[in-house]
């Protein structure tokens, strides 16, 4: 454990925040900002020192995003089995695009020079006018205005916006930072100065902060679930089941002495499912939805088949076989497994075809079924069985990481040898 973890000091929200603040401690990082919740079950000391690191849900819950200090190494050791990505830009940093492209991607607004207010997660850079930012505040010409992080509480902002207001009245617009409710007003003062210094001499060089993306996979989500277990009363599925239900009903469950997921399993599931196909990249596909035509629900595992019916239009993906009315799919979603068989029928029941889809094994959430796809799949089209997409695969294995493409890989082979015997 390196010694240098000591001193950055960590900002943890959001559903996995237990989970999180136990794997963080144990690496030796410091704790700050915690949740009274956090306190308690902890048994640690409250501490109201600013972050270097927040590390909060996503936009989708199912993904983890660190802003601040550099924590790449940790997370992909730590998550395995999801998909990890460290934009290749700062956030916060100062570019200058060329031609509307900077790094290969699309940047907008097109502007001559801008700060990074989001990185590419989307496949695109997007900037404002360069701004100066610094741990609790950001700095730019304009109105003569002050914002707020949305974090900063009513009680706060006059105390703030007395500190702003006198560069305010000199053009400077000023936002405040979450961080900045836990630093004195000398030093908030502080910064400001060094701030309007560095904006007018034009030296954003130092400026910047990591941006890290984890996509979850259940397998990582269960391994939360038995972190979190290390701390709290927790069953399995916690985290999955924490996605879909948003207000007490995983809670309440897990006050029983014997906390049982079943029922919450199964208001997840109805009469037709929906099926989200997720990239290492971030992209998301919603596939055709299906009709569920058997379910079995346990406390340690679910079993999800779908029948999933067609109009005829293009081709099957890597059967090469045209699709015609009143094809169907029956497709089976099982926790246990990381693959799913879709077998396409004709109108008639003949078999046209079997395609293997590896990914990780796949989440219930509300009305539909998610998963990672690991990118490489395996196809049977009469006696042809072959693996396809390998190129794919390599593409994204700094994404996945070892230990998901070695899973890929191992799978995949499997499949192919056991479709032989089909």
């Amino acid at each position: 454990m390196s010694s240098i973890n000591y001193y950055m000091k960590v900002r943890i929200r959001g559903i996995y925040a237990t989970a999180l603040t136990y794997l963080f401690l144990k690496s030796g990082y410091t704790i700050v900002q915690q949740t009274p919740q956090i306190v308690e079950r902890f048994g640690i000391e409250a501490s109201n020192e600013p972050a270097d690191i927040t590390v909060k849900d996503g936009i989708d819950k199912g993904e983890i995003v660190s802003i601040g200090g550099d924590i790449y190494e940790f997370l992909r050791s730590t998550f395995k089995y999801s998909s990890v990505w460290k934009s290749p830009v700062k956030l916060y940093s100062v570019i200058e695009p060329e031609g509307c492209e900077y790094m290969g991607y699309r940047v907008e607004p097109c502007i001559e020079k801008g700060t990074i207010i989001k990185p590419p997660v989307e496949g695109k850079i997007v900037l404002s006018p360069a701004r100066a930012v610094g741990k609790v505040a950001m700095v730019w010409r304009g109105e003569g205005k002050t914002f707020f992080s949305e974090h900063i509480k009513e009680e706060m902002k006059e105390k703030l916006l007395a500190i702003s207001l006198p560069l305010n009245k000199k053009g400077y617009n000023i936002k405040w930072r979450s961080n900045a409710i836990f630093v004195p007003a000398s030093e908030l003062k502080k910064e400001l100065e060094s701030l309007v210094m560095r904006y007018e001499s034009g030296d954003f060089r130092n400026q910047g902060e990591e941006f890290i993306r984890v996509i979850l996979s259940l397998e990582d989500k269960l391994f939360l679930d038995g972190i979190r277990s290390l701390v709290v009363k927790t069953m399995k599925f916690h985290h999955m089941l924490k996605y879909s239900y948003h207000h007490n009903e995983v809670d309440e469950e897990e006050q029983n002495e014997k906390p049982d997921p079943i029922p919450l399993l199964k208001g997840l599931i109805r009469d037709t499912m929906a099926i989200e196909h997720v990239k290492a990249d971030g992209r998301k596909y919603t596939l055709r939805e299906g009709k569920v035509i058997y379910s079995e629900i346990n406390k340690d595992f679910y079993v999800i088949r779908l029948k999933r019916e067609f109009k005829g239009r293009g081709n099957y993906d890597g059967l090469e076989i045209p699709i015609e009315n009143g094809d169907y799919d029956i497709v089976e979603f099982d926790s246990r497994q990381w693959y799913q068989l879709h077998r396409y029928f004709s109108a008639e029941g003949e078999l046209k075809g079997i395609y293997a889809n590896i990914s990780t094994p796949p989440e219930l959430l509300q009305g539909k079924i998610r998963y990672l796809d690991l990118e490489v799949d395996v196809i049977k089209k009469g006696n042809e069985i072959r693996v396809i997409d390998l190129e794919e695969l390599e593409k994204k294995k700094e994404l996945l990481g070892e230990e998901l493409y070695k899973k890929a890989v191992l799978t995949s082979e499997s499949i192919k040898n056991s479709l032989m015997s089909l």
